[in-house]
Formats: C-alpha cells, sequence, structure tokens
C-alpha cells in the first residue's frame, strides 16, 4: 500500500523563526545592551505575553486597536502584548507603588501586531528598552536620550541621528481650542500623514468620521448653523442649555425624559447617562476649530532641523497663536543637559510635527533614525507619558519616561554598517566512543569533563572515528576525544586537537587541563 503524503504545516505568515546561529547573535546584542542599562542603575523586568485588551485601549489610541491579537476566551477580552510600556506601568500599580522613587526598569522579549507582513516588519517582533519612573524634568529625559544613544555606540553603531520633539505643543493648542477627545485623538494620530501626505489627506479622512466638516470645508463661508440641518436641532438645544447652571439643566432633562415616559435603564447610574447627554448636548460644532487645528498642525510640522533655528521659529509661530513656550523651554534644558552627556551635537535635530503612534506620551518624545534616503529606518522611539500611571488606577501626576530599541531593525542598521559578528563556540569537545562496548565509559569521560565546565556532546550515532572526525570540522569543534578497549582499560583518553591534527594519550583530568590551554590561546588568537 502506497502511503499518502503528509501536508506540510506552514510557518504562520509574519513570524520567523530564530536559528541557532541567529539567536547566538540577537543574545550578544541582549547582552550589550543590559550591560548599558545596567550601568546607568536599571533592573529587568519580564512582564505577561497576555494581558487584558481594556490595558492597551484605555490609553495607546485608536490606531493601535485594530492592530492587536484581539480574543475572547471564557467570557474575558484578552490580547497579546503590542508593546511594553502599559504592561510595565500596569506592573508597577500593581506591584511597585510603595518602592523609592525613581524607579529604573528594563525588558527584552517579543510583542505582537498585526501589520501587512513586509521587510523590516512582522507580526511578532522583538523591543528591548527601558521605564524611569518617578522622575520628571531635563535630566530625567536627558537620561533617557543618553541611554538610547550609548547602547547604539556600544553596540558599534555610528551613523544614527536623534529626533526630539514635544507632543505638549500640540495638545496645549487643541487645549485652547476645546476640541473634542475624538477628534483630538483623530488629529494626533495623523500628525504623520499630514506631514507626508497634506492637509487635504487629512481632511478626506476627517469627511469619513465626521460628515459636518464635509460641508464645512467645500464652503468654508457658511456658518456652522448652515452647514447640516441637523446641526440647526443640536445648536438651538445648545444655545438652551449654555445659560442655564449645571443642577438646573440636569434637572430639566430629567423631567423633560420623564414627560415622554423614558426611563433611564441598563448598567450605567441615571446621573451619568444625564451628565453624558448634556455634555453632548452643549457641545459646539467643531468644524471650524478642526480646521484651525490643520492650519496650526501643518505650519509645524514644517519646523524640523537644526535646534537653535527651530526653536527661534517656533516661539514665532506659538506667540502668533498665544501658546505658552513651556514644551519649548524643556526642549531647550534637554538639549543643554545632553551636553554634559558627551552627545554629537550634530546628530541631534527637531521635529516639532513629530507624533508618534502611541497616544499616551504628554512630553518630550523622540526618534532614532538609521541610514539615508529609502534606506532609512527607525530603530528606537519613546518619550515622556506621565499620565499613564494615573490613568491605570495608580498615583495621579507620577511622571514616567522610556524608550524601546526595535530588536530586527537595530540588527540590519548593524549590518548595513558591515559589523560582522563571531557566532560563539558552542560544543568545546566531541567525545567519541569506538565500540558499542565503550558507549558506558564515553558516558562517564563525557560527564566527568563537563562537571569542569566545558560543552561536551557525544556521537549517539555509532559512526567511525573518520566520520566523527568529518562532523566535528564542520560543526567547528575544535577538539574530539576517542576511547576504546584500551583506554577503557587504562582509564585515560585519545584527545586530538582538530586544527593541527595532534594526538595524544592523557588521563580525563590531564585532557581537561589541555582543552582549557588551548581554548585560551584560540580565544586571545582572535
Amino acid at each position: 500500500m502506497t502511503k499518502m503524503r503528509t501536508t506540510k504545516i506552514e510557518r504562520v505568515r509574519g513570524v520567523n523563526d530564530v536559528l541557532p546561529d541567529d539567536y547566538a547573535i540577537t543574545k550578544q546584542l541582549e547582552d550589550t545592551l543590559r550591560q548599558c542599562f545596567q550601568s546607568f542603575g536599571y533592573r529587568p523586568i519580564d512582564v505577561p505575553l497576555i494581558e487584558y485588551t481594556e490595558l492597551y485601549l484605555r490609553k495607546s489610541g485608536e490606531e493601535i486597536a485594530p492592530r492587536l491579537y484581539d480574543f475572547i476566551y471564557r467570557n474575558r477580552r484578552l490580547c497579546l502584548r503590542p508593546e511594553f510600556t502599559a504592561s510595565v506601568v500596569r506592573a508597577y500599580v500593581d506591584n511597585l507603588q510603595g518602592v523609592p522613587q525613581p524607579i529604573r526598569l528594563y525588558y527584552a522579549g517579543s510583542a505582537f501586531r498585526y501589520e501587512r507582513p513586509q521587510k523590516e516588519r512582522y507580526r511578532q517582533f522583538n523591543q528591548m528598552g527601558i521605564e524611569l519612573i518617578g522622575a520628571t524634568g531635563a535630566m530625567a529625559d536627558a537620561e533617557i536620550i543618553a541611554i538610547a544613544s550609548q547602547g547604539l555606540n556600544r553596540l558599534g553603531l555610528s551613523g544614527y541621528r536623534i529626533v526630539l520633539g514635544h507632543i505638549g505643543v500640540i495638545s496645549k493648542f487643541l487645549d485652547n481650542l476645546q476640541i473634542e477627545s475624538r477628534l483630538r485623538s483623530f488629529l494626533l494620530t495623523n500628525m504623520e500623514i499630514l506631514r507626508k501626505e497634506g492637509k487635504s489627506a487629512v481632511e478626506q479622512r476627517l469627511c469619513d468620521i465626521y460628515p459636518a466638516f464635509a460641508l464645512y470645508t467645500s464652503n468654508p463661508q457658511l456658518s456652522p448653523e448652515q452647514t447640516n440641518p441637523e446641526t440647526v436641532h443640536s445648536q438651538r438645544l445648545s444655545q438652551l442649555f449654555q445659560g442655564m447652571a449645571e443642577s438646573d439643566a440636569q434637572t430639566t432633562i430629567l423631567d423633560l425624559l420623564d414627560s415622554m415616559n423614558i426611563e433611564l435603564a441598563g448598567n450605567r447610574d441615571a446621573q451619568e447617562i444625564v451628565d453624558r447627554l448634556l455634555t453632548k448636548i452643549k457641545r459646539q460644532d467643531q468644524t471650524e476649530r478642526v480646521s484651525k487645528a490643520l492650519e496650526f498642525m501643518s505650519q509645524l510640522g514644517q519646523l524640523v532641523g537644526e535646534p537653535t533655528e527651530v526653536l527661534k521659529e517656533a516661539q514665532t509661530l506659538l506667540c502668533a497663536h498665544g501658546i505658552d513656550d513651556a514644551g519649548l523651554e524643556q526642549l531647550r534644558e534637554i538639549i543643554k543637559t545632553l551636553e554634559f552627556y558627551n552627545l554629537d551635537s550634530s546628530q541631534i535635530s527637531l521635529d516639532l510635527g513629530l507624533s508618534r503612534g502611541l497616544q499616551y506620551y504628554t512630553g518630550m518624545i523622540f526618534e532614532i533614525y538609521h541610514g539615508a534616503g529609502k534606506q532609512e529606518r527607525q530603530i528606537c522611539g519613546g518619550g515622556r507619558y506621565d499620565d499613564l500611571v494615573g490613568t491605570f488606577g495608580g498615583r495621579q501626576d507620577t511622571p514616567a519616561t522610556g524608550f524601546s530599541y526595535g530588536m530586527e531593525r537595530l540588527r540590519l542598521a548593524l549590518e548595513g554598517e558591515g559589523k560582522v559578528w563571531q557566532v560563539d563556540q558552542f560544543v568545546d569537545v566531541l567525545v567519541v566512543p569506538v565500540s558499542q562496548d565503550d558507549a558506558g565509559y564515553a558516558i562517564n569521560v563525557a560527564q566527568k569533563l563537563r562537571h569542569t565546565g566545558l560543552a561536551v556532546a557525544m556521537d549517539l550515532r555509532g559512526k567511525s572515528v573518520s566520520s566523527n572526525f568529518q562532523y566535528a570540522n564542520k560543526q567547528g569543534i575544535p577538539y574530539t576525544i576517542l576511547v576504546g578497549s584500551e583506554e577503557r582499560q587504562a582509564s585515560n583518553v585519545v584527545l586530538k586537537q582538530m586544527d593541527s591534527g595532534e594526538q595524544q594519550q592523557l588521563t580525563v583530568s590531564d585532557a581537561a587541563k589541555h582543552i582549557y590551554d588551548g581554548l585560551k590561546r584560540m580565544k586571545n588568537d582572535k
């Protein structure tokens, strides 16, 4: 009977196998970065691969929501972590609020996002980074940026640039306009689209979620009341309640609902429902404000380049719009503090249109790029997120800042500069029993060598001596030990150094010493 061929099970699209040599190289990179982090007093933390989905929806922003590996299991909504900061802050709130601040933590591991797989963008990827919780000001932000830079320096990467921004500048303008949270989130999420594709591209997207804006942009001379018949009614309601005291407005709504025999049922408190309804009624049309925001953001997005000049231009722009320059002053202090870390000032630039994808940032933000033109890639990003601890149920106003490297992109950047790693030798000696009768003695020899600290592999397939020599050469194993009946009876071994072919009969302890001396010479010769 002919056997049917079993169908091969493919690797899931967008994730990668990390084979032994690649794993060894990744570990070298991580070990170098760990040493850098630890030299600044940071300690390791690990967080779960799986979290409640709400952790990432509460503050991370609308952009990340459709990319979550999100699922329901036994009536719990769970997801695979898409990044580390939210999980680390959740762990801090759960376990570390009583520890003296500041708390310095670092992490390394996999994260998951449902991306369209392509070069340098995977559905499972690795991040390594730090979080500094409980410290604010230029000293804290400068430390974060300096660590990111020094980590790259220790890896030998040179052709990178650091781009600084401040999300507070945009936030302050949106606060002054009193733009509602949904539209505010949209504007921050689309800052990069605004810069790359222009204002019209963002306006087109805006029309999809805010239809009144389509009418406003088609005829900006129209007043908000003329843009939409439904708006007329909402404006009348808004005007009616604008002049009322809060308690009077609430009573009016309750009386109105009661007169219409509408009961407030459900899981939410009746007062909460009324408050939300009142807020919605009072909310004024946002079209003109959004248009002003887009214009300001377009101007801000043009402020890119050498810090001194950008800060000067930004000062003029903020003054024209009546916005205080606290964010600019913070950037000045950070740049001044970075001078003490001996960072190359030519590597630092400002970009006041920088927004990043996650919406929990509140102050300084930064990204690090490597390469030029089409070969440029972002390898690091981070910033300040002072509201996140409070958002997750911790103490309000707990300051925090941090960053993470994209490890796959970081490795590609290093390879782009011609950095080559030697994969550490993983087996020191191969023990070969000449016959099956010698297997027990060979196992005993291998165990004694392992107890001295050597990495020892054994021939398990009963191959010939010559086949084992070929195997050792192909695998880069520097020594082999042969044990036959004569060696077994004399309680010694035959040690062969593979590169020279030299063989000698030794006791097990002498063989171990000889191997150690040889490995030390090889290491010094590299």
